[in-house]
C-alpha cells in the first residue's frame, strides 16, 4: 500500500474508536487476549492511548485488540483486563479505550466497555487509581465518548470524538464547560505550565488556543499530528511519515529531531525515564533515549 494510503487509513482509524467496541477479546490479568497485540491477517492495529506511568516508568497501551503494559525494554506486551463499578452496574474493559495516566497509578479514561458487557456504549470520563486494574465512573456515563483527555493543574480537557466540541473541567471531571472547536479533533495536548494553552491537530492541519477555547488559530496545515508536552516545557510532534520535531515556545517554532521510519499513531513521554515512545500503523513499537534524534525498535510490528 502506498504511503498516502496508509496515512488515510490511519486517519480514519484513530479518528473511528466511535460506536463499537472493536474485537471481542477479553482475559483475567496476566492472561494473554485470544486477539493479539498485532493480528497479521486483520486491520492495523489502532492505539487509542499511550501512556506511562509515573510510578515505576511502565508504558500503557490501550488499543482495538485491548490493554497491554509494557515493563522498561520489555519486548512483548502484557495483556489484561479492568473492570468498571458504576452505579448502574459493572462490567470488563479492554478494548476501544483512551487513557492518560495523571498522577503515580492513577489513571483518566474514557471509551467502550468489553465486547458483550451490560455497560452503556460510551464511557463518558472513568478513573482507575491501581494503573488500570479497577475503574469508577466519574461523569457523563452513557453520553460522552472522550477522544482525547489532558490535563493541566486541576484543569481537564475532554475533545469529544467526531465532533468538533471540546468540554473543560475545573473540578476534577465532575462538572464540565463546552468550548467549539474548529474541527473534530485527532490529537491534543495541554502546556503543563497554563491550562488555557491547547494545541491540536486536526484532519486539516493544526491549531491552537491560548485563551481555552474561546478563540483559535490555524498554526500549521499538516493534519493528523501526534503530541506530547513534557512538564520542562519542551513540546513534541510527530507528522504524517514519522518525522519528529521539538518547540520550546509552545509551538510558535519547531526544530527538526529524528525519524521513527514509519507511520506513527500515538506519541508518548516518560519525562523520568528520559524516552520517548512512539506506536507506529504496523503494530511496531519504538523508543528514543536521546531527546528524539534515533529510534530504536522495542516491539516488533506486524
Amino acid at each position: 500500500m502506498h504511503r498516502l494510503a496508509l496515512i488515510a487509513l490511519a486517519a480514519t482509524l484513530l479518528a473511528g474508536c466511535g460506536g463499537d467496541s472493536g474485537g471481542t477479546a477479553t482475559a483475567t490479568d496476566s492472561e494473554e487476549l485470544a486477539v493479539p497485540w498485532v493480528d497479521p491477517d486483520g486491520d492495523p492495529p489502532i492505539v487509542g492511548g499511550l501512556t506511562v506511568n509515573p510510578a515505576d516508568g511502565t508504558l500503557l497501551m490501550t488499543t482495538n485488540t485491548g490493554m497491554f503494559r509494557v515493563d522498561q525494554d520489555a519486548k512483548k506486551p502484557e495483556a489484561f483486563t479492568g473492570t468498571l463499578e458504576t452505579p448502574d452496574g459493572s462490567g470488563k474493559l479492554s478494548e476501544a479505550l483512551v487513557t492518560r495516566f495523571v498522577e503515580p497509578d492513577t489513571l483518566l479514561g474514557s471509551g467502550h466497555p468489553a465486547s458483550g458487557e451490560s455497560l452503556p456504549a460510551a464511557l463518558g470520563l472513568i478513573r482507575s487509581e491501581d494503573a488500570g486494574k479497577t475503574w469508577t465512573s466519574v461523569s457523563e456515563l452513557g453520553k460522552s465518548d472522550f477522544h482525547a483527555i489532558e490535563t493541566s493543574g486541576k484543569t481537564i480537557v475532554g475533545a469529544l470524538f467526531g465532533q468538533a466540541q471540546v468540554l473543560v473541567s475545573q473540578d476534577d471531571g465532575r462538572t464540565w464547560t463546552s468550548k467549539a472547536a474548529p474541527l473534530p479533533i485527532v490529537a491534543m495536548e495541554v502546556d503543563p505550565g497554563d491550562p488555557d494553552h491547547w494545541i491540536a491537530s486536526t484532519q486539516s492541519g493544526i491549531f491552537f488556543t491560548t485563551d481555552g477555547g474561546e478563540t483559535w488559530r490555524e498554526m500549521d496545515p499538516t493534519p493528523n499530528v501526534r503530541f506530547a508536552w513534557a512538564e520542562r516545557s519542551d513540546l513534541y510532534r510527530i507528522d504524517p511519515g514519522g518525522d519528529l520535531k521539538v518547540s520550546s515556545d509552545g509551538g510558535e517554532k519547531w526544530k527538526a529531531l529524528g525519524s521513527t521510519g514509519g507511520e506513527p499513531q500515538a506519541l508518548a513521554i516518560d519525562v523520568d525515564g528520559g524516552k520517548l515512545y512512539a506506536a507506529l500503523l504496523d503494530g511496531t513499537l519504538s523508543v528514543s533515549d536521546d531527546g528524539g534524534r534515533t529510534f530504536t525498535e522495542q516491539i516488533a510490528g506486524g
